[in-house]
């Protein structure tokens, strides 16, 4: 684990306890952040909608994203253990287990050889789950997986912290923003890849390096592409 860079994503996530940052952008750099920080190809990010349905939020590329919405198509997986055990998930090798046998194998066609999940909760308040996957069979030590789970659990206290600070009518509805700028997003995706004649991951890539090099939301500027105010 890289230290250092974990001393920084703590200070930036601290940061965002005491300010106005929209949750999916939010996920969007947890999930870019924990790469840096452990040996871990991608990570993904799903919540809990209003009816307990964990729903995809956040992923730090394509491939991820694909692997967090077979787990909802299959009704099986760690991310959904995680989230209804409140246990952590650790499969080093996702060929050596008998564990999650529908997703196992197709999570390995994907290229994904290894899955840690986190549950995002703080004593019965349940938000959902942070997924960190490995294209080759590891094992985590112990200090990166305590790590994997401070990071969570940051994410949590911020997500829950928004919701209190807010009415009571409108506790979910920055949850909710947050899943409904995951279609914004990808309508975009759909949008450039179709006009560009390129892949949805080189979609992605595209307005996700906009957003950070002029400082903007990511859900703001794929509304602008959507709304054709925006060609990039």
């Amino acid at each position: 684990m890289d230290e250092a860079k974990f001393g920084v994503v703590l200070i930036q996530f601290a940061r965002t306890l005491v300010g106005t940052y929209e949750v999916a952008d939010m996920l969007e750099e947890l999930c870019d952040h924990v790469c840096d920080v452990l040996p871990v190809d991608g990570a993904g990010v799903m919540l809990a909608d209003a009816k307990d349905v964990l729903r995809f939020v956040a992923a730090s590329d394509e491939t991820i994203r694909d692997i967090e919405s077979l787990q909802i198509e299959l009704g099986e997986g760690p991310c959904l253990h995680a989230y209804h055990s409140g246990e952590q998930v650790v499969v080093p090798d996702l060929e050596d287990t008998e564990r999650f046998a529908s997703f196992a194998p197709r999570a390995r066609e994907s290229g994904l050889h290894a899955v840690y999940s986190f549950a995002m909760r703080v004593g019965d308040d349940r938000v959902g789950a942070l997924n960190l996957y490995r294209g080759t069979p590891g094992v985590l030590e112990t200090d990166e997986i305590e790590a994997g789970q401070v990071l969570a659990d940051i994410a949590t206290i911020y997500i829950l912290n928004a919701r209190q600070v807010e009415r009571s009518a409108e506790r979910s509805e920055q949850l909710q923003h947050a899943l409904e700028s995951r279609v914004v997003i990808e309508q975009a995706k759909g949008i450039l890849a179709e006009r560009d004649r390129v892949d949805v991951a080189e979609a992605f890539q595209r307005l996700r390096r906009y957003a950070r090099s002029n400082s903007r939301k990511l859900h703001d500027v794929a509304q602008d592409v959507v709304r054709n105010d925006l060609r990039l």
